[in-house]
């Protein structure tokens, strides 16, 4: 007579061989996804820097297609500088604009009143600073300054926005109309000051 049959439960060796395959398994689905994911966060910055720069670019001729110039004294009015941040192109840009103002109220105190209406003339300037939260020193931040009120001073106060956190570079050439222009400016000047050149320029090259 055969001896009752007993199932035989899993050795040691065994639970660590499944153990070990079922961690590989996990790993490499892990592993699939993290790829996954990467290549479509690489894939979305990629589809999304060409309308991000479209966007910036947009703001900024607007900006420029209305510049004003004339009545002030002193021939004030438009300032481009040559700049570096973090051994990278940002210059600083000054201007006045006759472009609808986006912001209202007293810069003093920055009430805004039902009452405001949209100034005819204002200050528009653009400058840049290193960004700081992304640590790799790979960026800068592009900020817009406007001032609702344009004065003697039209380069200075006003308030700043953030227009974008992930700038390259930031640099602008200037030129002269052109039967004005010398052997020099063919390629063009690095900075434009209105109090010198009597003048805006009548080209501007971004880059």
């Amino acid at each position: 007579m055969r001896a009752p049959h007993r199932e035989r439960g899993m050795t040691l060796i065994e639970i660590a061989v499944a153990i070990t395959i079922l961690a590989t398994i996990t790993t490499l689905i892990v592993t699939v996804i993290s790829g996954t994911v990467r290549g479509r966060d690489i894939a979305d910055e990629e589809l999304s820097r060409p309308k991000i720069a479209n966007a910036i670019l947009g703001q900024i001729f607007k900006d420029f297609r209305y510049i004003w110039w004339g009545g002030m004294t002193g021939n004030v009015g438009f300032l481009g500088k040559n700049g570096t941040r973090a051994g990278k192109d940002a210059d600083v840009v000054h201007f006045i604009t006759a472009r609808r103002t986006r912001i209202t109220g007293s810069e003093d105190d920055g009430s805004r009143r039902e009452d405001d209406r949209p100034s005819p003339l204002s200050e528009v300037g653009y400058a840049l600073k290193s960004n700081d939260v992304e640590g790799d020193g790979l960026w800068l931040e592009l900020w817009r300054r406007e001032d609702y009120f344009v004065d003697d001073k039209p380069t200075e106060g006003g308030t700043y926005t953030l227009v974008y956190d992930k700038i390259r570079k930031f640099d602008m050439r200037y030129f002269a109309t052109p039967d004005l222009q010398s052997t020099e400016d063919r390629y063009g000047a690095e900075e434009w000051d209105s109090r010198i050149k009597k003048g805006v320029p009548y080209a501007i090259i971004l880059r």
